[in-house]
């Protein structure tokens, strides 16, 4: 040893941690690997389009329904992730209800016309609700657009004017009222959500407050639904209206999924979306640092490998550590943080 500085010293990983759950991941399910996501009806299809029973989009854990899915079958990203928010923080160019329109199209060309059940997102996969602490985004198998409204806020053309909002996507799930101002030239950023609402139909009504200063660029300020599987579910319902198919509300009651899983077989599938494969996800999850998708891992390791059903994130968390002490990895922090230990214990003072 020439030099050592701070060697006994532990740090805060941050989201250099994000290398063991994607690498996990990568190694476990393998680099191949592509998500299923699909789409089946619980009744017949009449000779005039009826469907007389539910449409149920299962949710397979695929991050990826979004506008990121290029022809080539490739990801893309931009280097700061609309997740975060900020003027540097973009949304990728395109339509983010993309696959929701392919399977609206898909649907549409099974002959079906008027759907007389429910249209339905059966998010059991792993339970959904539990907000990941980076970007406060709700974590659950059904990922439209990173689970988040894009909310470009522009400053007005006067100091006191209103902003100018752009919104992407446009859906009824949420409504957003905007009492945001233009603020003085170089004053600073303040957006926030207020009065969120839960309407009795199951939309969302928020108030955008605070300021943009006059001449600064537009900024992100996105939207993290709070239940993605209701905004999946009306989303895909005007998708499949643009197709003509129509269709009422989803319902805001329990659903025992359980149960209308007898019905998930082949010869009901109407619709299926196959993701481009895990490797190209790990790209987008460590060059942009998506808080969402890492914060996922362990939930689909619980839920694909180890076919938990409760404590799902532990059972992801114990196949990583069996995987990373495997490699040696995590018996050499032990190792390490033991030597610490002792030091601390050798000299009570420090």
């Amino acid at each position: 040893m020439v030099y050592e500085l701070n060697s006994p010293q532990l740090f805060v990983p941050g989201s250099t941690t994000k290398l063991l759950s994607a690498g996990t991941a990568l190694e476990l399910l393998g680099a191949d690997y592509r998500f299923h996501t699909k789409i089946y009806r619980t009744g017949p299809i009449q000779k005039d389009g009826t469907l007389q029973g539910d449409l149920i989009l299962v949710a397979s854990g695929d991050l990826n329904l979004s506008n990121r899915i290029q022809p080539d079958g490739t990801l893309a990203f931009e280097d700061e992730d609309h997740s975060y928010g900020g003027p540097d923080s973009k949304g990728l160019p395109g339509d983010p209800l993309q696959v929701m329109r392919d399977f609206s199209r898909q649907v549409a060309a099974k002959g079906i016309k008027r759907i007389k059940g429910r249209v339905l997102v059966d998010a059991s996969l792993f339970p959904e609700g539990v907000r990941e602490l980076g970007t406060g985004v709700v974590i659950s198998p059904i990922v439209v657009n990173d689970n988040v409204v894009d909310v470009v806020v522009s400053p007005g053309p006067t100091e006191g004017s209103p902003v100018q909002l752009k919104i992407a996507p446009q859906t009824a799930y949420i409504t957003i009222t905007s009492q945001a101002k233009t603020g003085k030239a170089g004053s600073k950023t303040s957006l926030d959500y207020e009065n969120e609402t839960l309407n009795p139909d199951g939309t969302r009504s928020a108030t955008l407050t605070g300021s943009l200063a006059i001449g600064s660029k537009p900024t992100m300020a996105s939207y993290p639904v709070p239940e993605p599987s209701r905004f999946a579910a009306i989303v895909l319902m005007e998708a499949l209206k643009e197709q003509g198919v129509t269709s009422t509300h989803a319902p805001t009651e329990q659903i025992d999924f359980k149960t209308l899983a007898s019905n998930y077989i082949p010869e009901n599938i109407v619709a299926e979306h196959i993701s481009p494969p895990l490797r190209e996800e790990v790209k987008v999850t460590l060059k942009v640092s998506q808080n969402l998708h890492a914060s996922s891992m362990p939930f689909l390791l619980g839920a694909l490998l180890a076919h938990k059903d409760k404590q799902i994130d532990q059972a992801g968390f114990d196949l990583e550590n069996e995987f990373l002490t495997r490699l040696a990895l995590i018996l050499a922090a032990l190792h390490r943080a033991t030597e610490l230990a002792g030091t601390l214990t050798s000299h009570p003072t420090s």
